[in-house]
């Protein structure tokens, strides 16, 4: 409602990337619409006949190297064996599919390039990814390189953001635009069509909170319930909105039963959506009858607004947390990756054992040349791990493998020395992170 001049805009880049390929990014505030822009953008594109790609961004799946890639690249992973035997080496590796020798960044973005220009070459690509900020770090370097790269093929790249937001995916210079709040007019029509019965000084009032904010306008009225919003009287006087959303959203989560908050908590944990790691849906009605989240026809479970599954991790306790976390690692016993995070995420202290899986995780991160990721797992491997020598090794593998990583070796003797309150633990580590 009140987005025509918006779809028109998304509509000529589609059409123009159906031909020519390119990108465009798209912004704007939390609630503000774009997840259904790209809803619109994409039934559109399968309308037409086009091959559609989606990814989504998740705050709790940005620690793990390549999880964006995997989900843009997965559904055109038959079409692998037709490249060059170096790029398939080097998304097989990067992807976690094989291993081999750890293949460079540049190496990694020529071959998704390649994959998706191939993909195009047939009929038109789109491929649509929401909440592009939350990508983890390797994935959003390569799609950025990717994104400049589309002119001239048949495959467009259609990404969203919020406005202001942080994140490796590097956007300046790309065609797009903000989308902006509905006007007056607009704002009014959507709530006379979604709340009829709406008394009018209620309805004058969410206006002028609301300040053309969709998701303010549709979700403030729920939040009053019934009462409120046939009543003439005066209204509270703070209503949450923008940035106080989550508020709302977490009014509506306080009184669910146990079993649907324990769904949206390991959900929101999760960050994938993936019912058969979420196992049972006991919960999920009253999730959807709430309005809280929704199933894709994939089977996906997704929230309506990411800020509901930020909601649900504040409100939950630090044991419902970590007691949420254990039960991920016992579900993604064939994923180690995402696994050993949980188990991470679960220590309570010092714990010897899920240290040193991470620090096995980060040198397979290495070998998937992914070092500043293998950096952050030795420092979290370091923070649970025993005062002692496995301790002050883990900083100083972090520390020199830093060095290399930032191309200047002769400051790894002072990172080492200062960062593991043992220097004599860390220079054993030297020749293992060569070796690595």
């Amino acid at each position: 409602m009140g987005r025509e001049r918006d779809l028109a805009r998304l509509g000529n880049f589609m059409d123009q990337a159906a031909i020519q390929g390119g990108a465009f990014m798209l912004l704007g505030e939390a609630g503000v619409g774009k997840s259904v822009m790209l809803e619109v953008a994409a039934a559109r594109a399968l309308a037409a006949g086009h091959t559609l790609v989606r990814a989504s961004g998740s705050q709790f799946e940005a620690e793990v190297s390549f999880a964006g890639l995997h989900q843009v690249l997965h559904p055109l992973l038959a079409g692998l064996p037709d490249l060059n035997p170096a790029h398939e080496r080097a998304l097989s590796v990067a992807l976690g599919l094989g291993e081999g020798v750890p293949p460079g960044q540049l190496l990694v973005a020529n071959a998704a390039l390649l994959l998706l220009r191939q993909a195009a070459a047939t009929r038109p690509l789109l491929l649509v990814v929401d909440d592009i900020a939350w990508l983890d770090r390797a994935s959003a370097v390569v799609l950025g390189f990717v994104a400049r790269r589309l002119t001239g093929s048949r495959a467009g790249l259609l990404a969203a953001s919020r406005t202001g937001e942080e994140s490796f995916f590097e956007h300046a210079g790309l065609p797009g635009y903000e989308l902006q709040p509905l006007t007056d007019e607009d704002a009014e029509a959507l709530l006379r069509a979604r709340f009829p019965a709406l008394a009018p000084r209620a309805r004058q009032r969410l206006l002028a909170d609301a300040k053309g904010n969709p998701l303010a306008l549709l979700e403030l009225p729920v939040a009053l319930g019934d009462s409120r919003r046939a009543a003439g009287g005066a209204l509270p006087p703070i209503l949450p909105l923008s940035g106080r959303l989550q508020a709302v959203f977490a009014a509506r989560i306080r009184d669910l039963p146990a079993a649907t908050f324990n769904l949206l908590l390991l959900a929101a944990l999760d960050g994938t959506g993936d019912l058969t790691v979420l196992h049972g849906t006991d919960g999920l009605p009253s999730a959807e009858r709430a309005r809280l989240v929704r199933v894709e026809q994939d089977g996906r479970l997704v929230f309506r607004h990411p800020l509901i599954g930020s909601a649900v991790v504040e409100m939950s306790t630090g044991e419902q947390r970590r007691s949420a976390h254990r039960l991920l690692a016992e579900r993604l016993a064939d994923r180690p990756e995402r696994r050993v995070w949980h188990l991470a995420e679960a220590a309570e202290g010092a714990d010897e054992e899920v240290a040193a899986l991470l620090q096995a995780v980060a040198h397979a991160n290495l070998r998937r040349g992914d070092g500043v990721r293998a950096i952050t797992l030795l420092l979290r491997a370091a923070e649970l791990s025993p005062v002692g020598l496995d301790r002050a090794g883990r900083l100083g593998e972090a520390a020199y493998l830093g060095a290399i990583v930032n191309g200047d070796l002769r400051d790894a003797a002072g990172r080492v020395g200062g960062g593991g309150g043992g220097g004599g633990g860390g220079g054993g580590v030297v020749p293992g992170v060569c070796g690595e």
